[in-house]
């Protein structure tokens, strides 16, 4: 007997293990997957910690197996009470109240069973007793008072399935009563056990009864489908949720629109009637009508101006793979589609506002010419550029005559003006691909790619002219300002930025010192 029972509960365990497992792995599909995978790990460890009990094994073996099933047993009843009031209601969540109970109350039993070998509350005694021998309790005050409290658990998840059972839709009544009347069996068997221990040889039956039970219950939530596709009742589901539904049967009719959809519609179509009965054509989108690959379809959609809607068609069929039609369900995005115009503009102004002060880094603020900055890089690039085509680049530094003369005669703001004259003179006469620079107080820098020695000379005269014909009005008189210019050309006054630009710098002074208002190239040459 005793080693039928050992088999019987190894079987037990096993079947739970595995039960557990498969319903864990359903998870996500059926709500009440997760109780029962609790349920049936709990079951499994009781059901193989049960096993020592029946199996010729020292007394400390024993005792230690006697307290360590608790945690199956309680996790089996408050187990059984979620999946009972998850077939009930398949939205239901414990309060934080409910998970205090469910919690607190197996986490005090639990600490009073470590501790039983201190106070005994729990166990009167243990030991072996009967011929044959078998390991007995006696229980003490503290177990009724577990026990009551197990069982009052248990009676609450039955008072949750009968009222389930009660009120489920026939599709799915018989399922949740095979699931009652197999909660029925653990409670049978428990009471069984406690009141008539010789009857099984003082061997606790009740984890076989919950077997029963998980099993029962396992077959209803996985195979049978249970709350995976419960029918629930349509005024529960349609008419509460806020996206628009549109049912379409296979010839194009409206069948069916919910609450949502026609608050939508009598917003955005005032002019149409009822629409359940109407072609859906007369509201709906070709696009809503058309083909369905892979029997889904969605897109974005401004169905009025300024309604934006979110579109989810999807094919139904029945068992047998026929079209019934579509279910069309829309979901308002006016406001995110306002929102992400918005951050969009919000975006676009941001990249303006970067680039603007990118250019703003590399432009001098007075006459808007780049700046040193700009300078240095452009000239690495048109000198990388003329070594690679064997081309000529033209330098000029440029310098305004006798500027501090005029600083000093008409003032600091026609100083100014001066040199914005200079700057937009210099930028109207270079090409696209030329680089004008302020470099500093009074000096500008021209770059001419391409430019050979003659084209660099004449170009420097050409802007060198146009600069005399500057005339500036001041509080003093006008003012009519000459440039000097030194210029110098790659490769052969520089062959670096650095050697390239004082090549020109000279040149530059050497204007100055010939009289002003005069080009002369690295090479000595003097025009003007």
């Amino acid at each position: 007997m005793q080693e039928l029972l050992a088999v019987a509960f190894a079987v037990s365990a096993a079947l739970s293990a595995a039960t557990a497992v498969l319903a864990w792995r359903r998870r996500e599909a059926t709500p009440a997957a997760t109780a029962l995978a609790g349920t049936c790990a709990s079951l499994a460890l009781w059901s193989a910690l049960t096993v020592p009990a029946h199996l010729d094994l020292p007394p400390a073996v024993h005792l230690w197996a006697n307290y360590a099933v608790f945690p199956g047993v309680l996790g089996c009843v408050v187990g059984l009470y979620l999946l009972a009031r998850t077939v009930a209601d398949p939205h239901h969540r414990p309060s934080r109240r409910q998970a205090a109970v469910l919690t607190g109350v197996p986490a005090l039993v639990l600490a009073v069973v470590a501790t039983d070998p201190l106070h005994h509350l729990f166990f009167r005694s243990t030991g072996y007793v009967g011929d044959p021998a078998h390991f007995s309790m006696v229980f003490g005050p503290l177990f009724w008072v577990h026990t009551a409290w197990c069982y009052g658990v248990l009676a609450l998840a039955v008072a949750h399935l009968v009222r389930a059972a009660r009120r489920a839709p026939t599709a799915i009544r018989r399922q949740v009563t095979s699931v009652l009347a197999s909660a029925a069996a653990p409670l049978v068997g428990n009471v069984v056990n406690i009141s008539a221990p010789g009857l099984f040889a003082g061997q606790d039956v009740t984890p076989l009864c919950f077997t029963v039970t998980a099993l029962v219950s396992a077959r209803a939530v996985l195979r049978q489908g249970l709350l995976g596709v419960v029918p629930v009742a349509r005024a529960a589901v349609l008419e509460t949720v806020a996206d628009a539904v549109v049912v379409v049967d296979d010839g194009g009719a409206v069948v069916d629109v919910n609450a949502a959809g026609r608050a939508m519609l009598a917003g955005a179509r005032p002019d149409l009637p009822d629409p359940v009965g109407l072609p859906a054509s007369a509201f709906l989108s070709p696009r809503a009508l058309g083909d369905l690959p892979g029997g889904h379809a969605r897109y974005g959609i401004e169905y009025v101006p300024g309604l934006h809607l979110d579109v989810r068609v999807t094919a139904i069929a029945d068992g047998r793979g026929r079209s019934l039609g579509r279910v069309v369900v829309a979901r308002d995005t006016t406001e995110q589609v306002e929102t992400r115009r918005r951050l969009e503009d919000q975006l676009a102004l941001v990249e303006r506002l970067r680039a603007q002060l990118q250019e703003d880094s590399v432009r001098d603020p007075l006459t808007g010419l780049h700046n040193r900055r700009f300078l240095d890089g452009a000239l690495a690039a048109a000198l990388a550029d003329a070594e690679r085509d064997g081309t000529g680049l033209g330098v000029l530094v440029v310098d305004a005559d006798r500027f501090k003369a005029v600083n000093d005669t008409h003032g600091h703001g026609t100083g100014d003006e001066v040199l914005v004259a200079v700057a937009r003179t210099l930028a109207g006469g270079v090409r696209l691909q030329d680089t004008a620079a302020r470099t500093g107080g009074e000096e500008f820098v021209v770059l001419l790619p391409g430019a050979d020695a003659a084209a660099t000379r004449q170009r420097a005269e050409q802007l060198r002219a146009a600069c005399a014909r500057i005339d500036v009005a001041a509080p003093g008189g006008r003012v009519r300002p000459t440039v000097s210019v030194g210029t110098a050309v790659h490769p052969g006054d520089g062959v670096d930025a650095a050697s390239l630009l004082a090549a020109a710098d000279r040149a530059l002074y050497a204007a100055k010192a010939a009289g002003r208002d005069r080009v002369v190239a690295a090479g000595g040459l003097v025009t003007g």
